[in-house]
């Protein structure tokens, strides 16, 4: 059979179904400007829109010997050009949401590294505080501080009196607001191991 003469969707969808290239190309013809105009008034998106309208008539195309259309093939067009731009909207969807995801990730952990580079380096300058007192303030309160003793179970293991614990303790805090100041002496307490 001869698809030349045939101009109306019923006979053309049966040479489709047959694999008559000319009856695809005279439906391509038929429908793809409605097509695409269709795609693009939703997308706005010209590039996009042949794109999709290009898909459809590929799907037709590999799916012609399976093609059960029991409406009007025009309204069957619509509808998959409709669920096709659907689809490609619910995709771009997902993409923005993964790169918006993608993005928080990359700003948390970005700040997170940045917190601990200057924990570290906080820790640092405690340190070299700390070192520069006598062994027994050092040793005192980091038993407080890093070990969690209570004032008394710091005076048992050192054999100290629990005043002079406490005495200890003030001098190194002392020490250590007057080298930190008053704002970076509220950073020690709050992220610093031995506060």
């Amino acid at each position: 059979m001869h698809s030349v003469n045939i101009t109306d969707d019923v006979g053309l969808l049966s040479l489709l179904q047959n694999g008559d290239h000319t009856a695809f190309e005279r439906l391509y013809t038929m429908y793809h400007k409605v097509l695409y105009l269709h795609a693009y008034s939703i997308l706005r998106d010209r590039e996009v829109a042949k794109d999709i309208v290009q898909d459809l008539f590929v799907t037709i195309w590999d799916r012609r010997e399976t093609l059960e259309i029991k409406s009007k093939f025009s309204h069957y067009l619509n509808v998959s050009i409709r669920n096709k731009v659907l689809d490609y909207i619910a995709r771009e969807k997902s993409k923005d949401r993964y790169l918006a995801s993608l993005g928080n990730y990359i700003e948390t952990h970005h700040s997170l590294t940045d917190h601990k580079v200057r924990e570290k380096m906080l820790q640092e300058q405690i340190d070299s505080v700390l070192n520069t007192l006598s062994p027994r303030l050092r040793e005192v309160f980091e038993l407080s501080r890093v070990h969690y003793l209570t004032h008394k179970e710091i005076s048992e293991k050192l054999n100290l009196s629990e005043q002079s614990v406490r005495s200890y303790i003030k001098s190194v805090l002392r020490v250590l607001r007057a080298k930190f100041g008053v704002l970076p002496w509220v950073l020690l307490v709050l992220y610093c191991k031995y506060f």
